[in-house]
């Protein structure tokens, strides 16, 4: 089990890095990938492939460690934790699939401002915060819980490497949609969109 934590949290933290070297406007650019034949999408996906399946192991090995159940019951952690991973993964699902693959995986596509989209621009990461924080209720696990905060930096940090991107590539489309629509989640949300950023 110590194995598998600490092989996941270096691995995580790996991907970590791939945003913030990007973030730093060194001449490596690594998030989102050039191309999908590129090293940098072949490795960003690596480790968030390995980062996931290693995340659910720990959580599995080393459910009931943080202490969640003393305080809300074996009941109310699996009720909880349920409800907010299944919710998450709903979120995260849909808007994958109405952003289309392509664009899912950080390649070229066209700009979408509908579906989810008109509510965050970036509801999938939303979608995988709350899957993330539900698993780590669900197990009740500490180590599944230090994965998932190292994992959170990278949902929060790769919008602003995508926004520069986003920008180049659709000029003054995404710059309307940008400012009409919250990173995350916010007020903006609730205000129905424009005929130009729909």
């Amino acid at each position: 089990m110590t194995l598998a934590f600490w092989s996941t949290l270096a691995v995580t933290i790996l991907l970590d890095l791939t945003v913030l070297v990007t973030l730093a406007a060194l001449p490596l650019h690594i998030w989102p990938p050039p191309g999908r034949q590129t090293w940098q999408y072949r490795v960003t996906w690596t480790f968030f492939t390995v980062s996931c399946v290693g995340f659910l192991v720990v959580g599995g090995l080393d459910a009931g460690s943080l202490g969640l159940e003393r305080w809300v019951g074996e009941a109310g952690t699996i009720i909880v934790g349920s409800t907010l991973f299944m919710g998450g993964t709903a979120v995260a699902s849909y808007a994958m699939g109405y952003i289309g693959r392509r664009a899912a995986l950080g390649l070229t596509s066209e700009l979408v401002t509908r579906g989810p989209y008109a509510v965050s621009r970036n509801p999938g990461y939303v979608g995988d915060l709350i899957l993330m924080t539900g698993y780590v209720i669900l197990t009740d696990s500490r180590l599944a819980g230090l994965v998932a905060i190292a994992g959170a930096l990278w949902f929060l940090l790769a919008p602003f490497t995508e926004e520069r991107w986003l920008e180049e590539q659709y000029g003054e489309a995404y710059r309307r949609y940008k400012e009409r629509h919250p990173r995350f989640l916010g007020w903006s949300s609730i205000r129905p969109s424009s005929p130009e950023t729909a």
